[in-house]
């Protein structure tokens, strides 16, 4: 699949900003399931230092300071994106979940000690006491993981309301577990914790996905919007496998990935500080993701 990806952020302050410092991550990893070739990024006022590095979790970070007075600022970000086919293992076949929690509770090489990170409570995902009853019925003695983690998808989608004002972007996941409503963040922040809970490691994904209209009905412009999953370590076979519990799906073409870290925190989008009074802001976000064949 081949997709030409459009975001489009706007700031505006009822009083003037005297300068701002920002992090922009939305561009798109280049992965063995996904390659940008081509992305074009505009930002009003211009900026006066603009820098691209890669942060710990290698997500591609562009760094702006806008140094002019200004009531409105606005980025407008244009990538051109081709998305192949995932290795998706037999989820029958897969390793024992049990087998994957003791092989990283005794890591033997580099890349399972660093998976560490992604066991452990991080700042926006505290592991509740009763997580626990999301796994019970699923995580069995000796069940594959990718079958196991299947079916925590499945029951997250089946049990929990997508609901966009039941939740704030800083929800903790124990009330989420409670409300049993939420978004995409919200529930991909409890599917990890229920899977850290078990020792498993799972990590936070940001990016986009494209939305399909009823049959018959005209693809809707702007009626995309930034997306969130989980991927969980399911061996040195395996590797990372993806799931969307928003739609229990097991990503594939049509999620388009831009960043990972252990929780949304570490993948904000678009993050930073002003100077001046700026009174009330008002932000608008359109996204776009247009299939091009």
């Amino acid at each position: 699949m081949k997709y030409r990806l459009r975001h489009y952020t706007h700031y505006n302050y009822s009083k003037p900003v005297a300068k701002s410092h920002n992090q922009l991550r939305m561009l798109l990893r280049d992965v063995p399931y996904q390659h940008c070739t081509s992305r074009s990024v505009r930002i009003r006022p211009s900026p006066a230092h603009a820098k691209m590095h890669q942060d710990y979790f290698d997500n591609r970070v562009l760094y702006i300071e806008q140094d002019q007075s200004h009531k409105d600022a606005r980025l407008f970000l244009t990538q051109i994106v081709e998305v192949f086919e995932r290795h998706r293992p037999d989820p029958a076949n897969s390793p024992g979940w049990e087998q994957i929690v003791n092989s990283l509770a005794q890591p033997t090489t580099d890349e399972t000690r660093l998976l560490e990170l992604y066991r452990i409570p991080s700042k926006a995902i505290q592991i509740p006491s009763d997580i626990g009853q999301l796994t019970a019925a699923h995580f069995l003695p000796n069940r594959p993981i990718i079958a196991a983690a299947a079916d925590l998808c499945a029951a997250i989608f089946n049990d929990f309301d997508f609901e966009p004002h039941a939740t704030t972007v800083s929800t903790p996941v124990a009330e989420v577990l409670k409300k049993r409503q939420g978004v995409c963040q919200d529930f991909a922040h409890l599917m990890i914790a229920a899977l850290r809970n078990l020792g498993l490691a799972a990590r936070y994904i940001s990016g986009y996905i494209e939305t399909l209209p009823p049959p018959g009905q005209p693809r809707l412009v702007g009626a995309d919007a930034s997306h969130a999953w989980i991927s969980v370590w399911c061996g040195a076979e395996a590797g990372w496998q993806d799931f969307d519990p928003t739609n229990n799906q097991r990503p594939n073409m049509q999620h388009i990935t831009t960043a990972w870290g252990r929780d949304y925190d570490d993948v904000i989008p678009l993050n930073g500080v002003i100077f001046g009074d700026g009174g009330k802001s008002k932000l608008t976000v359109r996204v776009d993701v247009e299939r091009l064949n």
